[in-house]
């Protein structure tokens, strides 16, 4: 008797792996069905029977944090069916840093959720997309794959959603987990693990808080964005700052200042994409002044992957130092 092959639940969202070129435009443009995108994978039904959920068919920054709120919301719903051994997620490269790690914090199944995309549009020659695809299936109904949360599935390397970047813009190897690395390959036999994500967190809430908005800092930033933030009711505020472990300019800190005073919560990230955010320098614009205005550092979490955590702890708590607990919990 042959034995009923797993099922993968794949959500479709559009981007580049469902795009083709419009000749009346001359650009590139979301085109194809979910049913079709998967249809035109070869080989796919024989790894699983694939059910297609479509979202939407758009470009994947045209998606907003409560659109990745309700993909990473119909995921689970597909995990808690007993059938269900993992759901795939296709999305422009755009947003896939952010989806994942969304859908990474939200997860509380041991079954995974795989983002994946591609570089390359549906019409080119060389496309990237079906591959892609057929490797993240293959991920989804691995138990290699057990307790991995949620990640991203491209060019054969398997990446932790809280860890991943996208760091080329064009080139088929895109995206890494610089410091920590990668956790596996989809080799063309099996798929094989070299590491288990050691810091997985996620949390069962009915919604997130969208209000956040992310600041980045440059040479001679002032508090007009702080000010414009606070006045339209942002409920928490991201601060990228300068390259290194946390320093922000003279004009940001009156920024930050009116916006501790208003009450919302202020995390610190930086652009150096390596390393962690810290409590070195004082002089007053250092992280280790600003921790006493009630500052929170990210730790070693990217600026955009704070913001969505931010997002979800506020619709738990807006207490300062239980948002705090909980950030340098995730984000040592």
């Amino acid at each position: 008797m042959v034995a009923p092959k797993p099922t993968v639940v794949v959500i479709t969202t559009g981007g580049t792996i469902a795009s083709r070129l419009d000749p009346a435009t001359g650009g590139v443009v979301p085109a194809i069905s979910g049913e079709d995108l998967v249809r035109a994978v070869p080989g796919l039904s024989n790894v699983a029977d694939v059910e297609v959920r479509p979202f939407g068919n758009v470009l994947g920054p045209a998606l907003t944090p409560q659109d990745l709120f309700s993909i990473a919301r119909q995921a689970t719903e597909a995990l808690a069916r007993s059938e269900v051994s993992g759901v795939v997620v296709t999305a422009g490269t755009g947003i896939i840093e952010e989806g994942s790690y969304l859908c990474e914090l939200l997860n509380t199944t041991p079954k995974p959720i795989v983002w994946t995309g591609a570089q390359f549009s549906a019409d080119m020659w060389d496309t990237d997309g079906p591959r892609n695809l057929l490797n993240s299936v293959r991920v989804a109904i691995s138990p290699e794959a057990v307790d991995l949360g949620a990640v991203v599935c491209f060019n054969q390397e398997i990446n932790a959603a809280r860890d991943v970047v996208k760091q080329h813009k064009t080139n088929v190897h895109t995206f890494t987990s610089l410091d920590v690395g990668i956790l596996g390959r989809a080799d063309e036999d099996r798929i094989v693990m070299v590491r288990r994500p050691a810091r997985r967190r996620s949390f069962s809430v009915g919604s997130i808080e969208p209000n956040v908005d992310l600041i980045k800092l440059v040479s001679g930033s002032d508090d007009r964005f702080f000010t414009a933030s606070v006045a339209a009711g942002a409920r928490g505020i991201v601060v990228e700052a300068f390259p290194g472990v946390g320093i922000v300019s003279p004009g940001a800190l009156t920024g930050i200042v009116a916006a501790r005073n208003a009450g919302i919560p202020v995390l610190l990230a930086t652009r150096s994409p390596q390393g962690r955010t810290m409590a070195k320098y004082g002089g007053e614009i250092g992280a280790k002044d600003l921790e006493k205005l009630g500052v929170i550092l990210a730790g070693d979490l990217a600026s955009t992957k704070a913001r969505l955590l931010l997002m979800v702890l506020l619709a738990m708590t807006n207490d300062n130092e239980r948002l705090k607990e909980l950030i340098t919990d995730a984000a040592p």
